[in-house]
């Protein structure tokens, strides 16, 4: 039992760190305006401080208070096992993976782990399937959950079930709000502390080496000669080599792909933060990884595994070790930091399942009844705050069911539903980064067979490990993650041959593969015969599922690349490519669902725009190019630099979207106008003079245009695709406007506008603005931007006034 002033101290200390964790709540709070903010932040944080808490994350309440109790029980065995070999499995899939996630996530911008394998394998199925999957993770929080239970009880000599609804209603509460910006402050503090505390644990049994490592381990060996064995036939975890080494170092390689842990680099707004991010986590989780030895100083305090006559579970052991072993203050100190190992996790967990389910589960199922833009991004953060009281409830529920009847430990219990998580998730994250052209099928495979492999080795008690009291589950992990890695690896050799003899097929620039066209284009047979032909078109799978067409022109030091407008595509820079191509490496590309690219059902709006850009540029190794966007692909462009500056040299923006601002009014009078039915509805006439009006003085070599338009309304299926597209494509102009966030773009911007132009302003909805008035107070926001207006020249600019527009553009390159 805790002394009564240890109980008060502890009662105090804990209303004083619950006041200051809730103040940095707040403070993170006040910048998550989304589910994309609570799952990612919006706040540029130090790599240290990233690292610190990856560190945190890493370490939870199973290193500073279950695992120590496996040590007490089972010896050196166990400190083999957690505090050597699977850190030094861990150190390894850190280094290996982290980079090339990091740029695949930040390409993407995946909120969690299922999207990001969704997007890479451009599956919403799949994505779906790790939702669900997910779910599993909640056997850590309940492990969490008992660990603090333990020694809060233990200190406040408290009842346990009271300690624990205080604890999850707390806890689960505070999350609710601040998500990943509130969390890295959280976690930043919590690293701190466990510091302090691994360092207080690791000095408490300095005494036990008076006679060097030797009569440490005859002390060990005085009260069980299996403590002091590298292997303990004994015990349920670490019976032979196979167990420590073997499994517990392909435990630590996959157990990097839990979502909290794989996703931290996320955080991290620069690539050149990846070292110091790695080095700092992995030399504090090194410190920290060590505090299992705590364990064996427990056993020597405690060799029969009593305190006052009473015998001490496993998942006991630490807090009881704590409670009688320091004062008053320097148990204080440790119990805080024991709170802190649980919660740095405890907080990960509840971000990232919760921002799973609601993200993966939630809006593929039910998002198209949540509106749009800011509307369903409103109600999507209130879901996320009711999918974390049903986690409170439920953890609460399951947490006290491993207080009254644990299977040894709640470490077994957390172990069984973590590892199996991670085995379906290894194979798809490792191929996903290191192989270009994965078919979906294998990783797929992969994942249900690590599934079913986890699960029927440790419930149909298949093998000699499986037949003891205890199962371990990082035998069957291990098995699950060698039987994936070899059906996916002959799932993917037996489909890979089947697209290598079609990329023979395909014609092959010095520069870039390229892949077939779309069999669902829109586009005639001669046009795709055309694009084939020639040897500057070329079609490129990306990550989200899309396959690009684009065209690749000239070269030179810089490269300029170039987005389309609305209901355009990229032939609107047939007239500027021919003269900046000599000087200049000229790509542009048709955005989905334009010209040759794909029409899948997708999202069409800025995002997803901004998403396939990026993805776009990385795919073919683009860098630090210019970006050139007109009209639609003007607020594109300007979005996309906002996501990743540092990925771009410079910024045109030629007519663009995003300058002109609309009240609500106007924008649900603009949802109203823009309906499928009423596009398919209009006549002949009136699409001739809507062309018109994007010119001053329609030029007559602009006529292919309405003539395309014209083959595209005779054909049903594509005629209809393309009206269901354009007024996603306005509202998601609307939903993600981008005048207020132009300040925060630093970038050297060109910005140039017709005089004449007769599409922005909006004379319907802004009949008392002038283009001049847009384009000026658009550009001063710009912190540097050069504007220039063209005369005689319409909104179509690049077209209609090709060589000013490309005297621009050469002076401001120069």
């Amino acid at each position: 039992m805790a002394s009564q002033e240890l109980v008060w101290a502890t009662a105090g200390l804990l209303a004083l760190y619950g006041a200051a964790i809730l103040f940095f709540v707040i403070r993170g709070a006040v910048r998550t305006t989304s589910i994309a903010d609570y799952a990612l932040g919006s706040i540029q944080f130090s790599p240290v401080v990233v690292g610190l808490s990856l560190a945190a994350s890493m370490t939870s309440a199973a290193t500073f208070i279950i695992n120590p109790g496996f040590i007490a029980l089972y010896g050196i065995s166990g400190l083999l096992a957690f505090g050597l070999v699977m850190p030094i499995g861990i150190y390894l899939s850190l280094i290996v993976l982290t980079k090339s996630f990091r740029k695949h996530g930040a390409t993407v911008k995946a909120l969690t782990m299922a999207q990001w394998i969704g997007k890479r394998y451009g599956s919403k199925q799949y994505a779906l399937f790790f939702g669900f999957l997910s779910l599993l993770l909640i056997t850590f929080i309940v492990l969490i959950c008992v660990g603090l239970t333990k020694v809060l009880a233990k200190a406040l000599n408290a009842e346990e079930l009271y300690v624990l609804i205080g604890l999850v209603v707390f806890v689960f509460g505070y999350m609710m709000f601040g998500g990943a910006n509130s969390m890295v402050y959280t976690n930043t503090i919590q690293a701190v502390l466990m510091t302090i505390v691994a360092f207080i644990l690791l000095g408490s049994g300095y005494e036990h080496f008076s006679d060097g490592v030797k009569g440490f381990l005859d002390k060990l060996a005085a009260v069980d000669p299996l403590l002091a064995s590298p292997v303990n036939p004994e015990s349920f975890l670490f019976r032979d080599y196979f167990e420590i080494v073997f499994c517990s170092l392909i435990v630590g390689i996959a157990i990097v792909c839990q979502p909290h842990i794989i996703t931290k680099s996320l955080l991290l707004k620069d690539e050149r933060d990846v070292n110091r991010y790695l080095l700092t986590g992995i030399l504090v989780e090194t410190l920290f990884f060590s505090v299992v030895l705590a364990g064996l100083y427990a056993r020597l305090r405690f060799p029969d595994l009593t305190a006052d006559g009473a015998p001490i579970s496993m998942d006991g052991i630490i807090p009881t070790y704590v409670v009688t072993e320091f004062p008053v203050m320097v148990g204080l100190v440790v119990i805080l930091g024991l709170i802190s190992a649980g919660l740095s996790t405890l907080e990960g967990l509840i971000q990232s399942l919760s921002s799973t389910i609601t993200s993966d589960i939630i809006d593929p199922v039910l998002g198209h009844k949540l509106g749009a833009g800011h509307t369903k991004a409103k109600r999507l953060v209130a879901i996320n705050k009711i999918v974390i009281v049903i986690l409170a409830a439920i953890s609460i529920a399951l947490s006290y069911e491993q207080l009254i009847h644990p299977s040894l430990s709640v470490g077994i219990f957390a172990q069984n539903g973590v590892y199996a998580y991670f085995s379906a998730a290894f194979v798809p994250v490792l191929m996903g980064i290191f192989l270009k052209e994965v078919p979906r099928q294998a990783p797929i495979a992969a994942s249900l067979t690590a599934v079913f492999v986890h699960f029927g080795i440790y419930y149909g008690r298949i093998g000699w490990y499986m037949q003891a009291e205890v199962r371990n589950p990082a035998v069957a992990v291990t098995f699950a993650i060698l039987a994936s890695l070899l059906v996916g690896g002959l799932v993917y050799l037996w489909l890979r041959p089947k697209e290598g003899k079609k990329a023979a097929a395909r014609p092959k620039s010095p520069q870039q593969s390229v892949a077939s066209p779309p069999p669902d284009s829109s586009a005639t047979s001669s046009a795709m015969a055309l694009a084939q032909a020639s040897e500057w078109h070329r079609f490129i799978d990306l990550p989200n599922g899309t396959k690009v067409h684009y065209t690749d022109r000239g070269k030179g030091r810089t490269t300029l690349l170039m987005v389309h407008g609305l209901g355009s595509n990229l032939k609107a820079w047939d007239k500027v490519i021919p003269q900046l191509s000599s000087d200049y490496r000229c790509v542009a590309l048709d955005l989905p669902g334009y010209g040759l690219s794909d029409k899948g059902d997708y999202p069409f709006d800025i995002p997803f725009f901004a998403e396939t850009l990026l993805q776009f540029k990385e795919a073919l190794k683009l860098r630090q190019p210019v970006l050139i966007g007109h009209s639609m692909g003007g607020q594109t462009s300007i979005f996309t630099a906002l996501q990743a500056q540092e990925h771009f040299a410079k910024l045109i923006l030629l007519a663009p979207a995003g300058f002109e601002r609309f009240n609500s009014t106007a924008r649900e009078w603009l949802r109203t106008f823009y309906k499928p039915a009423l596009l398919r509805a209009t006549p002949v006439h009136q699409i001739e003079r809507n062309f018109h009006a994007n010119f001053h003085q329609f030029p007559a070599d602009a006529q292919f245009m309405i003539d395309e338009r014209m083959a595209l309304r005779a054909d049903t299926e594509a005629y209809v695709q393309y009206c269901n597209m354009i007024p996603r494509c306005v509202l998601g102009m609307l939903d993600h406007p981008v005048f207020d966030r132009l300040p925060d773009l630093q970038l050297p911007t060109l910005v140039l506008y017709g005089k004449e132009d007769a599409l922005i302003p909006n004379k319907m909805i802004n009949p008392g603005l002038t283009t001049e008035k847009v384009a000026r107070e658009g550009a001063a926001q710009l912190p540097n931007a050069r504007l220039f207006f063209v005369s005689k020249c319409g909104h179509f600019i690049q077209w209609e006034c090709a060589d000013e527009v490309v005297a621009h553009i050469r002076a401001f390159l120069k």
